[in-house]
């Protein structure tokens, strides 16, 4: 009864616009972010008091990591719809769903940009004008030198990918300056820092480059040279898939549990599209790791379920009535 409820009640139909402005943002982006912000608080715990002695299940809630999570959740939010923006053209030629100039105009979707850009900056620096830095450096690689068409750092293929991994580091040294956060001890907690996020570095790059398979069609045709586009969609599954390994490799080398086994579990999928290299393959190989560093994150930080899961669920309950699709799934269907 209550399934049926949420899944073909007419009023469903007349409360999803209201959502348009939320899910513009693109929720379930939010997966990768926090996870990677949580590395960054394992590997700031690691610094402090070392492997043996990092505490697993932290469920106490802090309002402080509440605002920097939110913070750093609305800065991302705000260079996701510029890269939206700016994407439009190659999203229609891949058949995206898209919000912006379909629910929502482009001038609202940049303005809603800039309140949650600014609103961002406020919660960050209110708690940790340390994590502000590299959530300003970030905001300038994703919604500026990244988007900008100025600048357009996502049309070159090694550009992109510079952009993108080193993103992916500031997402993480943020976790990392957020539980480390002396300013007196700040170039020492980076430089010790370091080593331990390569492993997770090379995780994510593996899953960026295998990201862009997707979008081959749009972006050969409005001649976004992209790696994939340059170097041809079997060779970027082959490079991400020695990311992968090497991840494991290093992972191993530190006597790191959580990157080694998290690239562990993720290798076969990589494997698999190597040697098959099928659409579904390349869907499973960018979903099914990141939904693995996720779970195993979530044996040390059991709370970012709760956001995970409403982050998930909502954005299922709004594109089923607002497109008629399932999105997002875990599921693959065979093509």
């Amino acid at each position: 009864m209550i399934k049926k409820f949420f899944k073909s009640h007419p009023i469903h139909k007349k409360i999803v616009p209201l959502f348009d402005s939320l899910m513009i943002i693109r929720p379930t982006l939010f997966f990768s972010v926090w996870v990677m912000v949580c590395i960054g608080m394992y590997i700031g715990m690691i610094l402090k008091v070392g492997f043996g002695n990092i505490p697993m299940n932290v469920v106490e809630f802090s309002y402080r990591a509440f605002t920097i999570f939110f913070g750093i959740s609305l800065v991302c939010a705000s260079t996701f719809i510029l890269n939206q923006l700016s994407d439009i053209d190659g999203d229609k030629i891949n058949k995206k769903l898209l919000i912006v100039g379909n629910v929502l105009s482009e001038e609202k979707a940049l303005t809603i940009s800039k309140i949650t850009a600014i609103i961002g900056f406020i919660s960050i620096f209110f708690v940790s004008w340390i994590v502000g830095f590299p959530m300003l450096l970030l905001y300038l690689l994703w919604g500026r030198l990244y988007n900008h068409e100025k600048y357009n750092w996502k049309s070159n293929p090694w550009l992109g990918l510079l952009c993108n991994v080193s993103c992916g580091y500031f997402l993480i040294l943020s976790g990392i300056l957020y539980v480390n956060d002396s300013i007196v001890f700040l170039f020492s907690v980076i430089s010790s820092s370091l080593i331990y996020t390569i492993p997770f570095l090379f995780a994510y790059f593996s899953v960026v480059l295998l990201a862009n398979i997707p979008d081959f069609e749009g972006d050969n045709l409005t001649k976004k040279k992209t790696f994939t586009v340059i170097y041809g969609v079997k060779n970027t599954i082959i490079f991400s898939t020695f990311m992968c390994i090497g991840s494991l490799v290093l992972g191993l080398y530190l006597w790191d549990p959580l990157s080694s086994t998290a690239a562990l579990s993720a290798l076969p999928f990589f494997l698999f599209t190597v040697f098959r290299g099928e659409n579904k393959d390349i869907i499973r190989s960018i979903r099914y790791p990141i939904l693995l560093l996720n779970f195993y994150v979530l044996t040390i930080y059991p709370l970012l379920l709760f956001p995970v899961i409403i982050s998930y669920y909502l954005t299922k309950y709004y594109y089923w009535h607002r497109f008629s699709v399932h999105y997002p799934t875990l599921l693959v269907d065979d093509d």
